[in-house]
Order: structure tokens, then C-alpha cells, then sequence
């Protein structure tokens, strides 16, 4: 007892202080700890398995941004994505009837403002090309969401086409002009009350569908979805007796809709056999039939799953024992990041059921489990991802019926974005993806 008791201390003071093999350089496996019998190693000899699956879909209803742009990825093929949305009028601060004109008022120009949100991937020194073009279906989904397998019917030819240079830093937003004709039209409507309600505007405008062109090679923008940033606006003025003044109505997309009112269609068109196999969320593509490569891409749904055959084998070792930390060590590989397709600092971390279907997120007492970028230099040339397993390898050493429970690593803002990551996995020469494991034992 008092032997156990003094472990415990011991304990307390390893896990404060965060035990890892970086924190204990000199501990060697098989070092005595203290005098006593207990004992601390560190474990990397564990089997690891790494493989790509494919989520059947993401819900993109809910995210914060408009995703437009295609671009061609080394690894995963053509990637493209579209954004539909509806938009309804704003109320303004002067006037609570917002679907109101001035009869004597007379349209001067229309046109659709994009916010940047500062989100982009790939490159952005290209000219890319945004076609606008007017939906034929309302925004209402089947379900209670959209996702990025969705899409609505618009008109196959564009309202107008916007030739531009992505300034996601140096500009607020893109402008678009439209045509007069398509402003006009509507601005009457609603001048002579056939346009008074979100329903009235909804049969006559049910909304837009950006499209890059069809040979774009450039890059995926992010626009704000908030009202204050992106909007179709119509600038109208109204005679007055030395000047006429000039106004503005605006249409947003509403914040708080009753039902999702935007949504991005994203996914890849890829060449590759062996990725074309992905078909079903069940399917697999191990890393040792692809060039011991493992996927993570937001949007399109690619993640990596994480097993640890070998992991019970740690009951081999002699005596009483309980795992202090563990960590998986993951690494990108260097050729497949850079400044245009850049590393998100962090990654999610959630466990699996055996149809890779997620059925929880990681916590500990500090919150939710990341996996972070460790070594990292400035230009991200070679980073490791740390990714802390410790309660996901304690129940599952802890299990009284064996499950095939998994990780699964993916980016954060899954829904959002289009960032990748090309992992090496469990067999590379240049750096193996391993379970390191700092395991105390007593009572030998």
C-alpha cells in the first residue's frame, strides 16, 4: 500500500509536468524512475495504420462563407466549387418596410458586392473568372441542411461573367456589375407593390449560382456570407429641386433564416484509379497501396484514419502499469505544401465506429483534443503533427469487449474551406508515422 501510494505521487508530478519523451531526453527504456520499482518507459515499437476514406457528404449550409473557384491538385485532381444562395431585402435604419420605393424614383446602375473573408487556397496571382448565373430552383433543401454533394438548376447561360484577380488582403470585396435590364425588372416590381415580401421576391429572383469557368486553374476565394459585406445592391435616385439625391436598396443573404438559404457544392474530379475506388464511406484506401500517402481535404471529405493493431501488447510488459501520455507523430510531406497550398496549424481529432461513421470528439479536462504543427521553421518546409491520443489508447486498452474503434484526422473547418493535407505514412523512410507511448510500471 505504501508503495502504491508513493507511485501515485510520483504520478501526480509526471502527468503535471506533461511527461513525454522530449521532456525526459535522458530517460532510457528500462530506466529505474526512482529508487523503487516504478519504473517510466517510452514506447514507439506500436503497429500503425493509416489509411484514406471518403465522408458521403459535409454539410455546408452552415458554414460562415461562400467557397467559388477550381483549381488542379497534384494528389487530388480537379477541385471546384460553387456557391447558391438566395437573398432577401435588408431592412435599413431609416425605413422598417424594406420592400419600399419612392414612386419618382429611377434605377441608375445594379450590382453584386462580395466580401472577401481573407480565405483562399492555391494561387492567387491567376486571373480567375466568376459566373454569375440566376437560379431556376428555390434555396430549400430536401432535408434540414444542404451539403457539398447538393446543387440547385440555374440557367446554363450567365447573367454576366467577372474577369478578375483574386485580392483577398488588399481589397475589401469584388465588385460585379449586372446587367441594367435584370435591375430594372425588378426595381419596378417593387416600385409598383407586385414586390412586397421575401415570398413575392422568391417567385420573381430565387436567387444566384457562382461558377468559375470551366478551364480555371487558379484558385478557391472565400466571401463573407455577413450582411455588411457581401450584398446586391441597387443604386437609384430621386429628383430633387437643385440635386438629385442618390439611394441605394440592398438585398442580403438573411442571417437567421428559417431554413438554410446558402450552401457550396465542393468536390474533386480525379484520375487517379485508386482514389476513384472511394465510393462508399466504408471504403478504404490504405497507405501501403498509395505510396504510403494518407488524404485529409476539407470540403470534398477525404480524411485519414488512424488504427493501432499492436496497442494491447503492451500488457507483454511485466508488472502493473498505466499510461502517463501518448502521442501519434505524423508527418506531411514536404513536397506537397507550400505557400499556396499552406498547412492548417492544427487538425481535428475524433474517434470512429467500424462503418467510419464519428462517433465522438476527444476531451480532456482542458476541453477538446488537436492535434498541432510541432517543429515548424518559417517557411512550414518540415513540420510534424503531435497529435495527443492518450485517452483514446486508455480506452481501448481498458475495453472488455474489442471494438474497431479508430481515430480519424481531419482539418478544422472541414465545411468551410478546401485545405489539404498529404500525409507520409507508417512506412516512410524519410519519417514514419508512430504511437509513442510514456508508460509507468509498479509492482514488478
Amino acid at each position: 500500500m505504501r508503495k502504491f501510494i508513493y507511485f501515485l505521487i510520483v504520478l501526480l508530478v509526471v502527468l503535471a509536468c506533461s511527461v513525454d519523451a522530449s521532456d525526459i531526453p535522458t530517460l532510457e527504456v528500462g530506466q529505474d524512475f526512482t529508487t523503487s520499482n516504478v519504473r517510466v518507459l517510452v514506447l514507439d515499437t506500436f503497429s500503425v495504420k493509416l489509411s484514406t476514406f471518403k465522408f458521403d457528404s459535409i454539410n455546408t449550409s452552415n458554414s460562415e462563407r461562400l467557397l467559388v473557384g477550381k483549381y488542379s491538385d497534384d494528389y487530388l485532381g480537379i477541385i471546384e466549387s460553387n456557391s447558391y444562395f438566395e437573398l432577401t431585402a435588408a431592412a435599413t435604419e431609416n425605413s422598417t418596410a424594406p420592400y419600399a420605393l419612392p414612386t419618382d424614383a429611377t434605377l441608375d446602375s445594379v450590382a453584386l458586392i462580395l466580401g472577401y473573408d481573407r480565405y483562399f487556397y492555391n494561387d492567387t496571382t491567376l486571373v480567375s473568372h466568376i459566373n454569375v448565373h440566376l437560379l431556376n430552383e428555390e434555396v430549400e433543401p430536401d432535408e434540414d441542411a444542404f451539403f457539398n454533394t447538393s446543387e440547385l438548376e440555374y440557367d446554363s447561360m450567365p447573367l454576366v461573367s467577372r474577369r478578375y484577380r483574386p485580392e483577398p488582403f488588399d481589397e475589401d470585396s469584388l465588385h460585379i456589375s449586372l446587367p441594367f435590364e435584370f435591375g430594372d425588372k425588378l426595381f419596378r416590381l417593387i416600385q409598383q407593390n407586385d414586390i412586397n415580401n421575401n415570398d413575392d421576391l422568391r417567385d420573381n429572383f430565387k436567387g444566384f449560382a457562382l461558377v468559375p469557368e470551366r478551364n480555371d486553374n487558379t484558385s478557391v476565394i472565400g466571401f463573407s456570407k455577413e450582411e455588411e459585406r457581401t450584398y446586391l445592391r441597387f443604386f437609384y435616385s430621386v429628383p430633387e429641386e437643385f440635386e438629385d439625391e442618390e439611394e441605394f436598396l440592398d438585398f442580403t443573404i438573411n442571417p437567421f433564416p428559417e431554413t438554410p438559404n446558402a450552401f457550396n457544392k465542393i468536390w474533386n474530379v480525379s484520375t487517379d484509379s485508386l482514389l476513384n475506388t472511394l465510393l462508399d464511406q466504408e471504403d478504404e484506401l490504405p497507405t501501403t497501396r498509395n505510396n504510403d500517402l494518407g488524404y485529409v481535404q476539407s470540403g470534398t471529405g477525404y480524411a485519414t484514419k488512424v488504427e493501432f493493431p499492436s496497442i494491447r501488447s503492451i500488457y507483454n510488459i511485466e508488472g502493473t502499469g498505466t499510461v502517463l501520455s501518448a502521442f501519434l507523430r505524423i508527418k506531411p510531406l514536404r513536397a506537397s505544401h507550400n505557400e499556396r497550398t499552406y498547412l492548417q496549424d492544427s487538425l481535428n481529432v475524433n474517434v470512429l465506429d467500424q462503418n467510419n461513421a464519428i462517433t465522438e470528439v476527444i476531451r480532456t479536462g482542458q476541453g477538446i483534443v488537436f492535434g498541432i504543427i510541432t517543429g515548424a521553421n518559417e517557411e512550414f518546409s518540415d513540420v510534424v503533427y503531435e497529435v495527443p491520443v492518450g485517452v483514446f489508447v486508455d480506452q481501448k486498452l481498458n475495453e472488455t469487449i474489442i471494438t474497431e474503434d479508430a481515430l480519424v484526422l481531419f482539418t478544422r473547418d472541414f465545411n468551410q474551406t478546401v485545405d489539404r493535407i498529404i500525409f507520409q505514412g507508417e512506412n516512410n523512410r524519410d519519417f514514419e508515422a508512430r504511437l509513442e507511448i510514456t508508460y509507468a510500471i509498479y509492482d514488478e
